[in-house]
């Protein structure tokens, strides 16, 4: 996933994601912890899973029973894990102030 990708949204699922690894997120869960609308979610999980950074599970119900439609589970993979720290990290240093003010001030 490229730099150029890291969307605000993108940064607040990561930023999320990366809280807790190893939790598994459900798509409404992670929609409301990081604050994104469902279009960028979907479209942000659909790269992620591409690029090999998350996984996705889909829930193992009887949905006539439960009256409602199997929820789809997302995680870090351990690519996903290193990648995604690494974005951040890189988008934290190229959007970084200079060290002092400009000349003049």
């Amino acid at each position: 996933m490229e730099q150029k990708i890291l969307t605000p949204a993108v940064v607040r699922m990561l930023q999320t994601l990366l809280e807790d690894p190893d939790r598994m997120f459900y798509a409404t869960e992670l929609m409301e912890a990081a604050r994104v609308g469902r279009g960028s979610l979907y479209r942000a999980l659909a790269r992620m899973e591409k690029a090999g950074w998350v996984t996705c599970e889909e829930e193992d119900i009887d949905t006539s029973v439960v009256k409602r439609p199997a929820r789809h589970y997302y995680q870090l993979t351990g690519l996903g894990v290193r990648a995604a720290h690494m974005a951040l990290v890189e988008l934290s240093e190229s959007v970084r102030p200079p060290a002092s003010p400009p000349a003049g001030e």
